[in-house]
């Protein structure tokens, strides 16, 4: 972990230099600061949280690697013969120097100290701004939780893939301490951090995000509960999924799009639909590193949609018109290019929540508890169902088959956006592809490849820490 702190400093003073959103272009410094004494003022609060946002645009997280990792190890994502960035994954042969490996790690745990750094600060603010420091200190547990979620998602096997969680999770920083060799803590801890992260965000944040209330490029605490009830779901807490869910729809801050615009969700920014979305503009953004380029004909294009996933739309469905035909395609492929992310640059907003998905978690909470909850849950996803086909039958079945429907709303609505591979996991399902560029066509649950390796690096430098299995020493 000595790696980590040491990397962290360097990073938070580059990386955090370009704002996320317009309302913070305006501020300056930049930069992030290394230590607590560094924040004196609210100013100070301001672009230290702007640089924490700024760690989630990055292309070694939503920018792309962590939005296209877990999809070209499930079954919707296939990669042409030229692919040659996440490779690997895709064809579950990553090793312990794996650059993604190690950049996602380092980088997530700079933004956890930078987090760290605004939490523990101890600045005494007017009167007259204390809300907005409160806030700004809620915005940090709050992506401290989220950063520590993801790297657990990535970096161990889900939640019920032991009782309680009792494996092998990630380790849980919450100071700056350069010297440290932490152990890893167990995923059910760290699960137990993210919890007690977000819940603290939600008792101080505002309910509308700062500074602009129509922006979604910060969080609110409305934000913070659909993002509270994903890490629910994926402990299987079903009451407490439903609760957040229910809350953030109840909000009224956030609608599904109509059927006619449902385009608008890709090609606008800030959305009805949008929970959290990443800032870009066209002289700020991920350029040739944009997720948009892996997929796009004029960028990479080295991935496309598999033949079995589009076939799941039916004719109709407005969300078909995110797949673009390309007659250039081989037979080996479906006719289509992915368009969800529209721009090879990555100057359209990112998406990172939407209330689609928060819809769905709520469906599947419901179906999990069973009885008189299934009619809401019958309700939930049939609404988002409906959005993409007006003329779709309103959902029906019940018990196990009831699961299997929501299983397949989610797959349809968030396809290319990251989920698949946990969802597969989660369910204790295997991955089968009917399409394969490789010799891997059927990875079968459990399988300790599902999780990327503990960088090598970090392996070095701290003997506390331990490897994945299957990852050798």
């Amino acid at each position: 972990m000595k790696k980590i702190y040491i990397k962290a400093i360097a990073i938070m003073i580059t990386v955090f230099s370009v704002s996320c959103s317009e309302e913070f272009l305006e501020l300056t410094p930049y930069q992030s600061v290394a230590d607590t004494e560094a924040i004196q003022n609210l100013d100070d609060y301001k672009s230290s949280i702007t640089g924490v946002y700024n760690v989630l645009t990055s292309s070694n997280y939503y920018g792309r690697y962590f939005m296209l990792i877990p999809d070209v190890m499930a079954d919707d994502v296939k990669q042409n013969a030229q692919a040659n960035r996440v490779r690997d994954y895709a064809e579950y042969i990553a090793q312990v120097d794996d650059a993604q490996a190690r950049d996602i790690f380092t980088l997530l745990y700079s933004g956890i100290n930078a987090c760290n750094n605004i939490i523990n600060a101890d600045v005494t603010v007017p009167a007259g701004v204390k809300d907005q420091q409160d806030h700004m200190i809620g915005e940090a547990y709050a992506l401290r939780g989220l950063m520590h979620f993801d790297l657990v998602r990535l970096y161990a096997q889900h939640y019920t893939f032991t009782p309680g969680g009792s494996h092998l999770g990630v380790p849980i920083v919450l100071s700056f301490d350069p010297t440290a060799l932490p152990n890893r803590n167990t995923v059910n801890e760290v699960y137990d951090q993210v919890i007690a992260d977000m819940t603290k965000a939600i008792s101080m944040m505002q309910s509308t995000p700062y500074p602009s209330a129509s922006s979604k490029v910060t969080l609110s605490s409305t934000a913070v509960k659909a993002f509270l009830s994903r890490v629910y779901l994926y402990k299987e807490d079903w009451v407490n999924a439903e609760a957040m869910a229910t809350d953030v729809i109840a909000s009224g801050s956030y609608s599904l799009v109509a059927n006619a615009d449902y385009d608008n969700i890709w090609l606008t920014k800030n959305s009805s639909e949008s929970i959290l979305e990443l800032y870009a503009d066209p002289s700020d953004n991920n350029g040739s590193d944009a997720l948009g380029g892996m997929y796009l004909k004029t960028g990479y294009g080295d991935y496309l949609p598999s033949n079995d996933v589009v076939s799941l739309f039916p004719a109709g469905d407005a969300r078909l018109s995110r797949f673009v035909v390309d007659a250039a395609l081989t037979a080996e492929f479906a006719p289509f290019r992915m368009e969800k992310y529209s721009s090879v640059i990555g100057d359209d907003n990112m998406k990172v929540m939407r209330i689609a998905e928060v819809y769905l978690i709520r469906a599947e909470a419901r179906a999990e508890q069973g009885g008189a909850k299934e009619t809401g849950a019958q309700a939930d996803v049939t609404l988002v169902r409906q959005r993409g086909l007006p003329a779709a039958p309103p959902v029906t079945a019940t018990g196990q088959a009831l699961k299997d429907e929501i299983a397949l709303e989610r797959r349809v609505e968030l396809c290319f956006e990251g989920h698949r591979l946990w969802d597969l996991t989660r369910k204790k399902q295997d991955v089968i592809r009917t399409q394969c560029t490789a010799d891997i066509c059927t990875i079968t649950y459990p399988n300790d490849r599902f999780v990327l390796p503990i960088p090598q690096a970090e392996i070095f430098v701290n003997s506390n820490i331990e490897q994945n299995p299957g990852y050798g020493n």
